[in-house]
């Protein structure tokens, strides 16, 4: 089983082969949208297979993204979880509220 960066890797040379890295960011974006409502569905559904499917596609088209922009995917996540991991807040109604916004 390959780890998480040598997917990234393996995403990004799929992408500079078929030439996507070198296009619109903006139709990415447009494609996470869709990517996002086939999971939304699929999990009003209960669609494990297509939910889990759904999921990999967001993560393939953010990294396309990231990659068009010229952004690290490896660093955005990093960065977010330090913003994230000294959180304080709590659950309301199942979502995790920040303490600043409660």
């Amino acid at each position: 089983m390959s780890n998480l960066i040598e997917n990234i890797e393996s995403i990004e040379n799929w992408s500079v082969e078929r030439n996507l890295n070198a296009q619109s960011p903006a139709k990415q974006l447009l494609k996470l949208v869709e990517e996002v409502g086939e999971l939304s569905a699929a999990y009003n559904k209960r669609q494990l297979n297509t939910e889990i499917d759904s999921v990999g596609d967001i993560l393939v088209v953010l990294t396309i993204y990231c990659q068009q922009r010229g952004l690290s995917i490896e660093d955005c996540l990093e960065r977010a979880y330090k913003e994230i991991s000294g959180r304080k807040g709590k659950l309301v109604n199942g979502v995790f509220v920040k303490e600043t916004d409660l």
